[in-house]
């Protein structure tokens, strides 16, 4: 297969997971332009060279060399395999609780399915009750069920569910709400740590707690992938993890695409948790 047919099944793809409209027309141009004429083999520098173009409109897109090949190209889009339930288990949904310098700080290192995930949450909500303070770190987020946000978004907003994003797909739009819960009491001051690290759903986590005016979002701009993706095998030695439907956050009516999430204190990561200790236990 030559650079120019990946590119041709790679635009294929894109034509049929992406909205239509201008993105994704401005890729498939640019995917044209770069390689239309391209007769070189299709290799690991093709894939990079490909993932690169295709990263000017979508943060989230990869094109992956497989060495050993062996794949078998997809008819249809099967979307991502169930998450074993052992596996969640084992690590506790990488969900932690604990109390610091007089706040509680919450850690989502990922966002696993919300069926997985919700027993270790309640067990880490609980640890939590009271507390003056919380802290909710995103650093190592890399992504992964909405649900789960809700759910981590709805322990924050309390009771009753508020409106979030609407995400667009060729399908149409699915409309996000926070999962209403009893969680902190009104008025308990928070604050969310981002890092370059933060990508995907943990950056939506991130962007909606500062949308819906949580509290100060603390650390490192984020990495800017705001589409929602699928896997795709383009060709036997060929993976590819591509864009499909994109997010519009209820109270700015735009996303975090390309520029990423901005945190309202910048920092580097490791001073991060202090900052916002400090911020937090210095009020009153």
């Amino acid at each position: 297969m030559t650079a120019r047919e990946l590119s041709g099944a790679l635009t294929a793809w894109l034509e049929r997971l992406m909205p239509g409209g201008a993105r994704q027309e401005r890729l498939a141009a640019a995917l044209d332009e770069r390689f239309g004429a391209d007769d070189r083999e299709a290799d690991r520098v093709v894939c990079a060279e490909l993932q690169a173009v295709g990263r000017t409109v979508s943060r989230h897109l990869d094109v992956e060399w497989v060495p050993e090949g062996g794949l078998v190209p997809d008819v249809e889009s099967r979307g991502w395999p169930p998450q074993d339930p052992h596996e969640v288990a084992s690590r506790g949904a990488s969900i932690t609780a604990r109390k610091v310098g007089g706040a509680g700080v919450l850690e989502v290192a990922t966002l696993d399915a919300l069926e997985l995930a919700a027993p270790f949450l309640e067990r880490a909500f609980e640890a939590l009750r009271g507390v003056p303070a919380v802290v909710l770190d995103l650093r190592a987020n890399g992504g992964g069920d909405p649900a789960t946000l809700a759910a981590v978004l709805g322990w924050l907003l309390g009771p009753e569910p508020l409106h979030l994003s609407d995400v667009v797909s060729r399908e149409g739009t699915q409309r996000w709400a926070s999962r209403p819960r009893d969680g902190l009491a009104a008025g308990t001051p928070a604050a969310a740590l981002i890092s370059a690290r933060t990508y995907s759903s943990g950056e939506a986590l991130a962007y909606h707690f500062q949308s819906q005016r949580l509290g100060p979002l603390v650390g490192e701009i984020t990495a800017g992938a705001a589409d929602h993706v699928t896997p795709i095998v383009l060709a036997p030695h060929v993976r590819a993890t591509l864009p499909r439907a994109y997010v519009i956050d209820a109270v700015t009516g735009a996303n975090w695409e390309q520029r990423g999430v901005q945190p309202d204190i910048a920092c580097t990561e490791a001073d991060a948790l202090g900052r916002a200790l400090e911020l937090l236990t210095s009020r009153g």
